[in-house]
């Protein structure tokens, strides 16, 4: 075992969690993993299973935040140790230019994800994009600038952002059932893996927005002009979206192109991803979702406010 975690999770039902003064224990099964408290920056715990009081209190004791999803990978809460409470940067937050960060929001994502699908399309002889495709996509990037509402704002995010998940799945084996992104329960496993490093993703960058003194609640894209969404903070929710497409969604599209999805999960009333498969996700994800790279998006926004406000 390395000697540093970024997170651990805790997916799916029935595992049993406890901890000493030192050591994180999850028993699933016959299957038991422990964890150095000291290594560990966050415990995720998705699904139904059974947490001691105690182990929150070391956990707690141990500087280590824990984060609640549904099955699904919807936050449904987090628990922090105390001093992670105080949002200093909560004024400057609400007298920021709502529209000018939201479009800076969505431009920098728009362009995250324009260059993936370039670099996807590079690799294919027969070409990626639909007739006309292209040409909404750069034709909306260049729009974004004049726009001067923010219902404006939002018509050009939501169009290219289903756009871009339509897109995606030209790449996918066509008998993984990926069709677009779609609200749970999941019936395909890129969707299930997508939503999985997402509420990694949130997880890791909520904690660094607290560290970091801002309130999570008040966004600019999110909150102002896009909903967003049950039981997410509009902060973390705008932080994290130019960072989707670098740490999740390729380490997801390589997957499924790799062919590594195949025969590792099963379709009932949601689909249900393979521990194997989990092990991979997770496995990736630890190298993709970089707390280095998470820390630093928070510092330059949280600076970029400060700087707006101060002017």
């Amino acid at each position: 075992m390395s000697d540093a975690v970024p997170w651990v999770t805790v997916w799916g039902y029935g595992a049993d969690i406890r901890a000493t003064r030192r050591t994180l224990t999850i028993r699933e099964g016959p299957v038991r993993r422990s964890y150095p408290l000291s290594s560990i920056r966050h415990l995720l715990i998705a699904g139904g299973h059974t947490l001691e009081t105690a182990a929150v209190s070391h956990l707690m004791d141990n500087n280590v935040p824990v984060s609640f999803f549904d099955i699904h990978g919807e936050p449904v809460g987090t628990i922090r140790p105390s001093g992670h409470s105080a949002y200093p940067l909560r004024p400057a937050q609400k007298s920021i230019p709502v529209h000018r960060f939201a479009m800076s929001v969505i431009i920098t994502s728009l362009k995250s994800r324009m260059g993936y699908l370039h670099e996807l399309g590079s690799r294919r002889d027969d070409g990626l994009y639909y007739k006309g495709e292209l040409e909404i996509l750069t034709d909306a990037s260049h729009e974004l600038e004049y726009l001067i509402t923010l219902p404006e704002l939002s018509r050009v995010f939501l169009l290219t952002r289903t756009m871009y998940y339509e897109i995606l799945s030209r790449v996918a084996d066509p008998r993984l059932g990926y069709r677009r992104r779609e609200k749970p329960p999941y019936l395909d496993p890129i969707n299930a893996m997508l939503a999985h490093g997402y509420a990694v993703l949130y997880a890791s960058t909520s904690v660094s927005v607290a560290g970091a003194g801002l309130d999570p609640e008040i966004g600019s894209l999110y909150g102002n002009v896009i909903p967003p969404g049950k039981n997410r903070s509009a902060c973390v929710m705008d932080i994290m979206e130019p960072l989707m497409t670098p740490m999740v969604d390729r380490v997801v599209m390589d997957m499924a192109q790799e062919g590594v999805i195949a025969g590792r999960y099963e379709i009932s009333s949601r689909c249900l991803l393979s521990e194997k498969l989990m092990e991979e996700c997770n496995r990736r994800f630890a190298e993709s979702i970089n707390s280095d790279d998470i820390d630093r998006a928070v510092s330059e926004y949280a600076a970029a406010i400060t700087t707006s406000t101060s002017a």
